[in-house]
Order: C-alpha cells, then sequence, then structure tokens
C-alpha cells in the first residue's frame, strides 16, 4: 500500500525547507541575529561574573573584535 498524500506532504515541506535555506536574505537575517545573540550573551556573563574593571572593559572590546571578524568571515564565505 502506498500513500500518495503522505508522499506530497514530505516533499513540499522539503522543497520548502530547501528554499528558505537557499535564500540568501533570510541567511543574513540568521546570521546576524545570531551574532547578536552570541555577542549579547557573552556580555552579560562578562558583566555578572567578571569584577576587576579593566579585565571587563579589555573583554567587552575582544567580544566586539570577534564578532566583527566572524561577521567578516561569513560574509567572505558565501561571497
Amino acid at each position: 500500500m502506498f500513500n500518495i498524500e503522505w508522499l506530497i506532504i514530505r516533499f513540499s515541506s522539503l522543497f520548502t525547507l530547501c528554499g528558505i535555506i537557499l535564500d540568501l536574505e533570510i541567511i543574513f537575517f540568521v546570521i546576524g541575529f545570531l551574532l547578536i545573540h552570541i555577542s549579547l550573551g557573552i556580555c552579560s556573563i562578562l558583566y555578572d561574573y567578571v569584577h576587576i574593571q579593566k579585565i571587563k572593559s579589555f573583554s567587552f572590546f575582544l567580544v566586539k573584535i570577534s564578532s566583527i571578524e566572524i561577521a567578516k568571515n561569513i560574509m567572505e564565505f558565501f561571497f
């Protein structure tokens, strides 16, 4: 017994997923939000658990630089 509806539903979801993944605008938005989320999370952890001001300031600086470098490398990968 072969159910064609099951096959159609699976292929339509697969093609929808491929269409979303291949759309570059959505990929850039997701990567941008992901980088913002990661940097805000690391900054909040540093703000809560690092108490020496010089180390905290230097760590914030390193988080910003690493976010910029990661974004640059991702853009180079796509282009």
